[in-house]
């Protein structure tokens, strides 16, 4: 590998010539596994589901929270009676 002085450190790494290092290409390759192409399509979003998750995370808290709880299902109940 060779090095050459930067601006802002005492040394820059470049990638030996003729193609890109085994660490840039293995590196690139689980990037893109971890992040999912955006095709710029919003993604649908499931309201019941989300409702559910709600209700499951204020039984969650109910007994130790329980003004919580309720404020949660109060909440849970008022965006299921919104129109979507």
């Amino acid at each position: 590998m060779r090095y050459a002085p930067a601006a802002n450190s005492r040394y820059a790494a470049f990638p030996p010539s003729g193609g890109s290092s085994p660490l840039g290409t293995w590196l690139r390759s689980v990037l893109q596994r971890l992040v999912p192409a955006r095709s710029g399509a919003p993604v649908p979003r499931d309201h019941s589901r989300e409702l559910a998750e709600v209700r499951a995370y204020a039984m969650s808290v109910r007994n130790s929270d329980p003004g919580f709880a309720s404020d949660l299902f109060a909440a849970a109940d008022r965006h299921e009676r919104m129109p979507n």
